[in-house]
């Protein structure tokens, strides 16, 4: 148990020490300024904090201000028209490259027992049926189109982005400790989220952040140990701009290969400790080392006014850096086996390895849109390059020295882009010059319409997507002990069009997406990759949030359909559910929530799991689904805490005893977690 706990508690000690020692200079530096001040509401707890007035706009000065006027920092390159806003985020969009300003922290108790990566989205999701597994969302629209290394797909909802990293701007540090633990000391569940950041002065900022996610399993070899580390900084400041992400993920899973026979769980009564699975003693390494910034300076700028603070960039130059790094090794060195059909290097135990490098650089000019004609666009143009290198073993390396195959690619693009409260739009088209990706183009449009220039009132928005691409590098050829393939296959197109109809202050939010794909690359029956002339599918879904007094309700209902259902099945019918009431115990300071929750999804083909190879493929052994998953929960804010208790998999036994989450690998059974979640920003 210690060295279970060893990894995440020394973590947190060493955020405590880093939060402890943390200069205050920031929040101090507005108690010696010489300007006024007032108060303000603060959005966390409704204390009123004191805000100094003059050093966030900038103006208003005095002739006998001896304070060095203040410059241009975060607030004018997003365009915040509010300077007393406490705390905000935003992000570098990397299909776009917009600044997009979203919300900083989510303080409230809407779901907060909801704790596996990916549930909030409100859609059932495919997994392995315990924390840490790879996990793949049963909405096709949620899916990742593409993805930089094939075979850690399934983990990226448990990796934090790195070239899209959230940045912050905080008036006080902020850190936030989330922990949750389920099970008895054999088959513990743990998580853990330690989170801090603060800025250094009005123009720096920096933060880390690290997850944890782990399980010693309720069945048989089912130890996940997800270990995810960023560090952050942003700095703008008058004409200068940058902003970089440092990231290292590593995942130690072991690998059960589900139930040797589904009816040890549908049709008997066993202790889940004794209930036998397929594979030994097989497990997964994966790891992840990635770098990534943004660095631009304003080459022409205007002044709207006399104060350096309202500078307007005209025309800004932008050189954009990500590096990543990616390994992943499969053991097993059980010599009876027979999980897998095939041996082509060794029958008696099995080493697979993947290697994946990329460095790409992206040299962009922007000229900014004329703020005084609404709809005409800011014009952006970039040229790239990429490069790096790959390794899987071949059967030359029994007689030749392995060396890493060289990867090479470039590609010119053009982009568009408006901002403004009634009509926001933003466009990139990107065209593949030589190297592996030669001739792919890339067309991506999104457009958003609010006539009452917020969407907290109905606004309408979509995306069009168009893109013709070569296939993966590891989906050309593989080799390994279990699977090889040598492939030919076609550039995949795909054409995809979304909208939504949303409005945030009534809850509710209802989108509409078809998207018709040629040559559609999958991985079949047998884990081997395939290619599909045609394939259409279309989905719609509906979301609403209800409140009348105590009583709350959420609901999401997606319905979806796939032309050619024998090589991409999907649920006709998913959704997500919640019936609870929300009280006050004590007034604004303890608020409790009661209640139940559920997911379901009706029968179909969902995708098995290669352990491997790391990725879902197509099956036709048996259909999963037409079982409810529901919790029943205890949800409470203390203070700056929220906290929760529920009932998992409350309804086990009830109905009958179908709960797959995907093939041969059921849920894990009825048990009681608990977490708790602390903000600390003083």
């Amino acid at each position: 148990m210690k060295q279970f706990l060893s990894v995440p508690f020394a973590c947190l000690l060493l955020f405590v020490a880093v939060c402890l020692s943390s200069s205050y200079a920031y929040s101090q530096e507005g108690a010696r300024t010489l300007a006024g001040k007032h108060s303000r509401s603060d959005s966390l707890r409704g204390r009123n904090v004191p805000f100094d007035k003059g050093s966030a706009r900038g103006v208003g000065r005095s002739a006998t201000d001896t304070l060095k006027p203040n410059e241009r920092n975060i607030y004018g390159y997003l365009g915040i028209q509010d300077p007393k806003s406490k705390s905000f985020a935003w992000y570098f969009d990397r299909e776009t490259y917009d600044l997009v300003q979203t919300q900083a922290f989510d303080s409230s108790l809407f779901l907060v027992h909801m704790i596996l990566p990916g549930q909030k989205s409100l859609s059932p999701l495919t997994y392995l049926g315990n924390m840490g597994s790879p996990v793949q969302s049963d909405h096709f629209f949620e899916r990742p189109v593409s993805f930089p290394f094939l075979f850690s797909k399934g983990y990226s909802s448990y990796e934090q982005p790195v070239l899209d990293r959230k940045q912050y701007n905080v008036r006080r540090p902020h850190t936030l400790l989330e922990y949750s633990t389920a099970g008895k000391r054999r088959n513990a569940e743990q998580n853990l989220r330690v989170f801090h950041t603060q800025n250094v002065n009005r123009y720096l900022n920096f933060g880390l952040q690290y997850d944890y996610f782990s399980t010693k399993g309720i069945y048989e070899r089912q130890l996940t140990r997800n270990n995810d580390f960023t560090a952050f900084a942003s700095y703008y400041r008058h004409r200068v701009s940058a902003q970089g992400t440092f990231a290292y993920t590593y995942i130690r899973n072991q690998e059960n290969g589900g139930l040797e026979d589904d009816r040890f769980i549908q049709d008997t009564v066993m202790e889940p400790n004794l209930v036998p699975f397929r594979l030994k003693d097989a497990s997964v390494e994966y790891r992840k080392r990635s770098f990534a910034g943004v660095v631009g300076y304003d080459i022409i700028t205007k002044r709207l006014n006399d104060s350096l603070e309202n500078l307007k960039s005209i025309l800004t130059a932008k050189l954009i850096l990500d590096a990543n790094r990616y390994t992943r090794v499969y053991a097993d060195t059980e010599t009876d086996s027979s999980y897998y059909g095939n041996f082509y290097i060794s029958t008696t135990s099995t080493h697979d390895s993947v290697y994946l490098a990329t460095y790409q650089s992206i040299l962009l000019v922007e000229l900014s849109q004329i703020a005084k004609y609404p709809g005409i666009p800011g014009l952006r143009a970039w040229v790239s390059g990429l490069m790096g290198s790959y390794y899987n073993f071949t059967p030359d390396n029994f007689i030749y020295t392995y060396s890493n195959t060289k990867l090479n690619t470039s590609h010119f693009g053009l982009g568009v882009y408006s901002q403004s409260p009634y009509l926001s739009y933003s466009g990139a088209a990107r065209f593949y010059m030589s190297g592996y990706r030669a001739a792919d183009k890339e067309l991506l449009g999104r457009l958003s319409i609010s006539p009452w220039k917020s969407k907290e009132l109905p606004y309408v928005a979509g995306e069009l997507s168009i893109t013709d691409r070569e296939p993966d590098i590891f989906i050309n050829r593989y080799f390994s002990n279990h699977y090889k393939w040598d492939n030919t296959f076609e550039k995949e197109s795909r054409f995809r069009l979304s909208a939504r109809l949303g409005a945030d202050r009534f809850g509710f939010e209802a989108g509409y997406s078809i998207e018709h794909i040629l040559n559609y690359v999958y991985f079949d029956t047998l884990s081997l990759p395939a290619q599909e002339p045609k394939v259409t599918v279309t989905s719609a879904y509906i979301q609403e949030k209800f409140r009348l007094g105590w009583f709350n309700a959420v609901c999401k209902v997606i319905w979806q359909a796939s032309t050619n259902a024998d090589v991409l099945s999907l649920p006709s019918l998913a959704g997500f559910g919640a019936l609870y009431v929300q009280y006050p115990v004590v007034k604004d300071v303890l608020t409790m929530q009661l209640g139940v929750s559920g997911f379901y999804r009706t029968e179909f083909y969902a995708d098995a799991y290669n352990p491997a190879l790391g990725v879902y493929h197509n099956q036709r052994v048996r259909k999963i689904g037409n079982y409810p998953f529901v919790d029943v929960f205890l949800n409470a804010r203390w203070k700056r805490a929220n906290l929760f208790i529920k009932l998992d998999h409350a309804n086990q036994g009830l109905i009958d005893n179908q709960y797959f989450t995907t093939l041969h690998y059921p849920y894990n059974p009825r048990m009681v977690k608990f977490g708790v979640s602390w903000m600390f920003y003083d």
